[in-house]
């Protein structure tokens, strides 16, 4: 009996994952661009974790050292399968994209106005308590007129973080290079100060996140859901100035 469960719950775990790892060939899907079965393959992730989260749940001593062994996988990171797994620390099972979105928001938030209270001051100096317990946080030590968007992606599988108003000359290294045409052009690179605030924004969002067994070399994709952080360049910026300027102008 435990024998024919078991073998159920195999088969349940493999169905989920061909829909994960299913590439769409819906005719309407490729004319757009746009699947529209993304939400399909969104509740299979959901219920795949459902699924793994119960097998570390089973009673009994199987039961301990079944989650015993999850436990290892989890926090290493991966399976003996070359699977990977991971667990943020503020994910919950279920939780719809909107709760995570506005978690990671209220998240930002909290580190923006933390970085604006000043250390504790001892005369001259800081105190020796605030030495100790500081550390420096690139959201909330980044410069007061950037501004953050969180936003849900089509079809409910992403989660981006824009950063927009960046500061040129703190965000950016300017780099005169020629072009294939030998024109002389400028080339953007992002400071250390631009990384480390992309670094930290990544790492809040991946604390809402999960994946349940994702592997790259057989193109299983389980996470619960991609976290991308966005921004553009000088560059950027005024082409989409003179492109929206040259809008208005057709307009008028």
């Amino acid at each position: 009996m435990a024998k024919t469960k078991a073998s159920k719950t195999r088969n349940r775990i493999d169905a989920l994952r061909a829909v994960i790892e299913k590439e769409c060939t819906a005719p309407t899907c490729r004319e757009t661009g746009k699947c529209r079965h993304e939400g399909e393959k969104e509740a299979a992730r959901h219920m795949l974790g459902r699924l793994l989260e119960k097998l570390k749940d089973a009673a009994g001593d199987e039961q301990e050292e079944r989650a015993q062994m999850w436990a290892d996988i989890y926090e290493r990171g991966y399976d003996s399968h070359g699977n990977t797994f991971f667990q943020g620390s503020k994910y919950r099972s279920g939780q719809s994209m909107k709760d995570r979105a506005a978690g990671i928001r209220m998240d930002i938030k909290v580190a923006r106005k933390a970085g604006q209270a000043p250390l504790v001051q001892d005369g001259p100096g800081l105190v020796s308590q605030a030495l100790e317990t500081y550390r420096f946080d690139p959201i909330g030590e980044a410069p007061a007129e950037i501004k953050f968007g969180v936003r849900i992606g089509r079809g409910y599988g992403s989660i981006y973080i824009d950063i927009k108003s960046i500061p040129q000359d703190w965000g950016w290294i300017a780099e005169e290079v020629t072009d294939y045409q030998g024109e002389k052009v400028t080339r953007w690179h992002r400071s250390q100060a631009l990384k480390d605030l992309e670094v930290e924004l990544k790492a809040v969002g991946e604390a809402y996140n999960a994946d349940h067994g994702s592997n790259i070399m057989t193109d299983c994709f389980a996470k619960a859901f991609y976290v991308f952080v966005e921004y553009d360049d000088p560059a950027m910026l005024a082409w989409r100035a003179e492109y929206e300027r040259k809008r208005r102008e057709a307009r008028a």
